[in-house]
């Protein structure tokens, strides 16, 4: 294996470690997020349900984030 090889597989194993991230953190987000803000609303924990809601959107930006990193990672050309 050359170099260069060795380098690019190196860079296609950073872009899909982090797409899977990403991709974990999206469903984290969801479920967390979503889940939790339900069962505390039906709680009447009214604030509660808003903060659980409210880290699982940052949770699901930060891993969309990451996804679309990953993406252009994987896309670009090797230099």
């Amino acid at each position: 294996m050359t170099a260069e090889s060795a380098a690019e597989s190196e860079r296609l194993k950073k872009g899909q470690r982090q797409f899977m991230t990403g991709l974990a953190l999206v469903m984290f987000g969801m479920v967390f997020g979503g889940g939790l803000a339900m069962v505390f609303y039906f709680l009447n924990q009214r604030t509660g349900a808003i903060v659980c809601a409210a880290a699982g959107i940052a949770a699901m930006c930060a891993g969309i984030y990451l996804q679309a990193a990953a993406a252009k990672l994987l896309r670009s050309k090797p230099q």
